[in-house]
């Protein structure tokens, strides 16, 4: 089984933002969909630039905290997708998905970018792969 077979099989859509987006609008991408755990950074044409988990966020919101606890303080309001980002580890379309498995388990990964020809085309999360595992060992 590859990747193709099972990516966007439970997430519909990749949740996306750009190089110079704030973390406020990174937070606001985040809470669109309740399930998402990843935003990913794309550049000029799709291209796949870098990767934002959630513990990116939790860590700049961790940082300088001063009340109110839920206020933005200048120094976080400046702090962009590019300042956070780090840079992605991904598999491509025809993959098997035993190397997402070991690309996952490498790099702590619960979302995986899926590239095709250098693009960003989707993510395979968690839950596909466990499911694609299990239904290609049965």
């Amino acid at each position: 089984m590859k990747v193709k077979d099972l990516y966007q099989k439970f997430s519909e859509c990749t949740d996306q933002v750009k190089e110079t987006d704030s973390v406020e609008k990174i937070i606001g991408v985040l809470f669109r969909n309740k399930a998402t755990r990843t935003v990913f950074v794309v550049g000029n044409k799709g291209k796949l630039m870098g990767v934002i988990r959630l513990q990116e966020i939790l860590d700049v919101l961790g940082k300088d905290l001063s009340p109110p606890l839920f206020s933005f303080t200048k120094k976080q309001k400046k702090t962009t997708a590019v300042d956070i980002m780090i840079l992605p580890t991904v598999v491509q379309l025809e993959d098997p998905i035993e190397d997402a498995l070991t690309v996952a388990i490498k790099f702590g990964l619960q979302d995986i970018p899926v590239c095709h020809k250098g693009k960003l085309v989707g993510e395979l999360d968690c839950f596909e792969l466990i499911y694609g595992l299990s239904k290609h060992g049965s």
